[in-house]
């Protein structure tokens, strides 16, 4: 078996860099391609205010994973017990237990309490168990492609930059309920929203695109108002893309949410 390390938030082009370089070392040796990522996000666990809100919620990126040729998807529950595991029990425990053959991860990549695991010491985890390959940092104009940087683009607005980094639009999934004049999407709490304002999205319903402007304010709802009259069933699964901001609404604040729900009503 040959394992991916990392949480993988978005998914982004850096990602996709490290599982294709793991997908190529797997059919090179015939081994079945795996990805180990953590759940919830290590920061909700570690500090005080960590990340809560993802750009592809758990469900999401197993749907991702699956798209991409991995064979197997391995998460493990990041909590008080599992972050204060020192780096070679990890190993022992979780690769070489999981009959690992060849590990890949980013440059960055750390494992263990603290963080005191990185590339060079996983080498000397491995004992000669398994092979190690690190990717190198995937850089766009300059600046290093993370999930970071991603979540500072979305929050600040700046939802047109994010196919540079991402490879895609930007989308969130929902459920629509209510009556045909009026409606609300269901949306995961997991979701993290862009900062507040206007938007040019695409909703695709039924396979169908249309185009929209979507309003996103303090009051945790997401205004939006098509192009052309829809009719919409209760139940209805819809995908949003988000394109470009119209008006600025605070263009550098922060947007975050605490409620349990975010309600979005299509007007």
């Amino acid at each position: 078996m040959r394992d991916e390390l990392g949480f993988f938030d978005g998914i982004h082009l850096g990602h996709q860099k490290i599982i294709e370089t793991a997908k190529q070392i797997a059919k090179q040796k015939n081994l079945k391609l795996a990805v180990m990522t953590f759940y919830p996000h290590p920061s909700s666990v570690i500090k005080k205010e960590g990340i809560t809100q993802y750009l592809t919620p758990l469900p999401e990126k197993e749907k991702q994973f699956r798209e991409l040729g991995v064979d197997l998807l391995y998460i493990v529950e990041f909590d008080i017990k599992f972050a204060k595991i020192p780096h070679d029990v990890f190993v022992n425990q979780y690769l070489v237990k999981l009959g690992c053959k060849h590990a890949v991860a980013g440059f960055d990549f750390t494992y263990g309490c603290k963080g005191k695991g990185n590339m060079k010491q996983l080498e000397i985890d491995a004992n000669d168990r398994f092979e190690v390959t690190t990717v190198s940092k995937f850089e766009r104009f300059g600046e290093k492609v993370s999930s970071t940087l991603l979540r500072e683009k979305i929050t600040s607005g700046r939802v047109e930059d994010v196919p540079f980094y991402l490879g895609k639009r930007y989308t969130i999934n929902g459920i629509i309920r209510g009556e045909q004049s009026r409606h609300v999407l269901d949306v995961s709490p997991d979701y993290m929203l862009p900062g507040n304002g206007r938007y040019e999205v695409t909703v695709i319903i039924r396979n169908e695109r249309t185009k929209a402007i979507c309003e996103v304010s303090d009051q945790d709802e997401l205004l939006v108002q098509f192009d052309r009259n829809m009719w919409i069933e209760d139940g209805e699964a819809v995908v949003m893309e988000w394109e470009s901001l119209i008006a600025d609404a605070g263009r550098e604040r922060v947007y975050t949410c605490s409620r349990d729900e975010r309600l979005v009503y299509l007007i």
